[in-house]
């Protein structure tokens, strides 16, 4: 993967997901709207060719692929 151009707050972004498992949360926690969130995540979902989160019930799960990030906070 080429990251060259990338802006690396969109790794922020996911990590702010993972963490509270909700996109509203997630942009409250990083000063954000929450179409500002969803706008980022799209931006790295098309990067990575990986829908990143799937909804189960209230909450935001990673995908298979992204399970294995290297945040503590997981």
């Amino acid at each position: 993967m080429n990251l060259d151009g990338i802006d690396f707050q969109l790794f922020k972004t996911f990590e702010a997901v993972l963490r509270t498992r909700s996109v509203t949360a997630a942009a409250e926690s990083l000063g954000l709207s929450q179409p500002t969130m969803s706008y980022g995540l799209n931006k790295l979902r098309a990067l990575l060719h990986d829908p990143l989160f799937v909804r189960i019930g209230n909450e935001m799960r990673p995908t298979p692929a992204r399970r294995p990030w290297p945040f503590p906070s997981v």
